[in-house]
């Protein structure tokens, strides 16, 4: 299970974990046998807590997602920079293979391999 997918389950979890306390919160001072003034300044009370406490959740699930997506970015950089390190190893490799293919096929016709790049003697080219 990837980072992101435990995030996103992390999230739904929490959104409903709120969303039951909540509720839940309302349905208990709806049936508790007070006077209507008290339970509508519970419900007050009790809605700024969990306001506070889903502003506190979604700083800290912000804060997880900047992390994860900076450590992502790292590692994107990171790959890209070794995939360009192994392309040019590979450009060498083939330079240095075709030099020495070009030497050897300069050595099979008799003649020197050429230097400048340019075609052997003869006008031939690879």
């Amino acid at each position: 299970m990837t980072e992101r997918e435990r995030d996103g389950e992390f999230g739904a979890f929490l959104a409903g974990f709120l969303t039951g306390a909540l509720v839940g919160a309302v349905v208990a001072l709806l049936f508790a046998p007070r006077p209507g003034e008290e339970t509508r300044r519970l419900l007050r009370e009790r809605g700024i807590e969990l306001k506070t406490q889903a502003e506190e959740v979604t700083a800290q699930v912000r804060s997880q997602t900047e992390a994860a997506l900076l450590e992502a970015r790292r590692r994107a950089e990171e790959a890209a920079a070794e995939a360009r390190r192994r392309a040019e190893e590979l450009r060498k490799w083939l330079e240095e293979s075709r030099a020495q293919f070009e030497q050897m096929m300069a050595q099979r016709r008799g003649t020197a391999a050429p230097t400048t790049g340019e075609p052997p003697a003869g006008g031939e080219s690879l």
